[in-house]
């Protein structure tokens, strides 16, 4: 569930579908799926407004190497589906909607949401709650775009990426983390998203999921950067 909100430029989005590419072409990642055994199915969806939630890719099967890079590169030279406002919330109840809708039994959920929102007011945190209730696993990759804007009293000045308490991550942590070992992973700026993902996907191929019981308390205090 990648944010392709206005808040994210034309660079920025070409960094961010890049590392897509390179993610799903890694050999750490391509090993960690085809030690997998059947294979683990994958869809990328692109959200904005709500009224602008696309499916972009999926579900395919990645098994191998060809399968992930084809995925990758699907993926990469998609157009941008839309540029509206950011509405985390309901990109999430669209992702939770088609993960139930799936048919995969009782395969593991996993919604992997990656955006800049730095807040919406608590509005993701009942989401979430639904999600995880209904069995699946949200995990968040965060891009935190500190960018300069200027001096202020001959200090450099940032975009405003740390808004809230606690900063960015900690409202990923509060309000969308959620479920049978979740966690997040910090993109530091959208140059640095393929890194990202990649350690994301690994942690999340390698995981041994754990009991529902294990939730939250051990779970949304992890955070890897």
């Amino acid at each position: 569930l990648n944010d392709v909100s206005k808040s994210m430029d034309a660079g920025e989005f070409e960094m961010v579908k890049l590392g897509y590419r390179t993610a799903f072409s890694d050999p750490d990642v391509v090993a960690a799926l085809e030690a997998s055994g059947r294979g683990v199915a994958v869809s990328y969806v692109e959200f904005s407004s709500k009224e602008e939630i696309e499916l972009v890719k999926g579900w395919d099967v990645l098994s191998d190497a060809a399968s992930a890079r084809a995925f990758g590169d699907a993926v990469a030279l998609a157009p941008r589906s839309s540029a509206g406002d950011t509405a985390l919330s309901a990109g999430l109840a669209e992702a939770t909607r088609m993960l139930l809708n799936s048919g995969f039994g009782d395969a593991r959920l996993v919604i992997d949401v990656a955006s800049d929102l730095a807040h919406d007011g608590g509005r993701s945190a009942a989401v979430r709650d639904a999600a995880v209730a209904a069995g699946i696993t949200i995990n968040a990759l965060p891009i935190i775009d500190q960018r300069p804007l200027g001096t202020i009293d001959g200090r450099l000045a940032y975009t405003t990426a740390e808004w809230g308490t606690g900063g960015i991550a900690n409202f990923y942590l509060a309000n969308v983390v959620g479920g049978p070992g979740a966690f997040l992973v910090e993109a530091r700026d959208h140059a640095s998203f393929g890194d990202a993902l990649k350690r994301k996907l690994l942690r999340e191929l390698i995981a041994t999921p754990r009991h529902p019981k294990d939730l939250q308390s051990a779970a949304l205090n992890q955070r890897t950067r």
